[in-house]
């Protein structure tokens, strides 16, 4: 096993190119070649090496007394001050851009 995934590594890719070239001969050794077949046997073998990545485990799970309670997003409560038919945000008053009367300037 790897400890790192994508650091390189020699016989990972042995593998890689094993399983591209096994799955390249299962589907009749089309034109492509084994190398289209990368992608897929790179997906295959670190399944295979991870078998249990992007579970959950069970002690992650909420209590069964508390399965049922929705927790809102916190990105819901980013911006809650906006009132559109004022043109404020949180404000009393417009805020409009200033002119600068660069006539009067020098």
């Amino acid at each position: 096993m790897v400890a790192n995934p994508l650091a390189p590594s020699p016989e990972r890719d042995a593998k890689i190119r094993a399983k591209a070239n096994e799955l390249w001969t299962a589907d009749g050794k089309p034109d492509c070649g084994a190398t289209a077949y990368h992608e897929q046997a790179s997906e295959i073998i670190g399944m295979e090496e991870h078998p249990h990545a992007g579970e959950i485990s069970v002690n992650d799970l909420p209590p069964p007394d508390r399965a049922d309670i929705q927790v809102e997003n916190a990105e819901i409560q980013e911006n809650l001050g906006e009132f559109p038919e004022r043109q404020t945000d949180q404000g009393d008053h417009a805020h409009f851009p200033e002119a600068k009367n660069e006539r009067n300037a020098s």
